[in-house]
């Protein structure tokens, strides 16, 4: 498995931004969820996009459109411990206790340690703190 092989691209201009969020408005169902499979024209050729992608293609349009930089990566990605240490966001030092700990899963090449990708990203997920949900006000009793 090679090392991280990310495609990273910048923000596009806000103009260009705007457009996109534009067509991508006109692509999602009301509740905001990818509709069926459709065709996507890249340079006048057409690539029918199935169901199972259709939502990741949406998302990294619409962060274009959101004005963000994106960095595509495939899931079984190798990372050093510098590189998972900095996406999760803690020392590598901690990193390597988490993993003398077996709270997140490593593998061994000779004697360099290496993190999937996919579970750098689980153990992120899983040590954020949940999202409290909304408090919906109840309406004050006649008295």
């Amino acid at each position: 498995m090679p090392l991280l092989r990310e495609r990273a691209t910048e923000a596009i201009d806000p103009a260009a931004a705007k457009r996109l969020g534009a067509a991508l408005a006109g692509i999602q169902t009301p509740d905001g969820q990818p509709a069926s499979a459709r065709e996507l024209s890249i340079d006048g050729r057409s690539v029918t996009v199935p169901p199972a992608v259709r939502g990741a293609v949406l998302d990294l349009l619409q962060r274009f459109a959101d004005g963000e930089s994106v960095v595509v990566g495939s899931t079984d990605a190798l990372l050093t411990t510098s590189q998972a240490a900095a996406l999760i966001g803690i020392s590598a030092t901690y990193l390597l206790r988490l993993a003398n700990e077996g709270r997140i899963p490593v593998e061994y090449r000779g004697t360099h340690r290496r993190f999937r990708l996919a579970d750098a990203m689980t153990y992120l997920q899983s040590s954020r703190p949940p999202t409290p949900a909304p408090v919906t006000p109840t309406p004050a009793t006649a008295r």
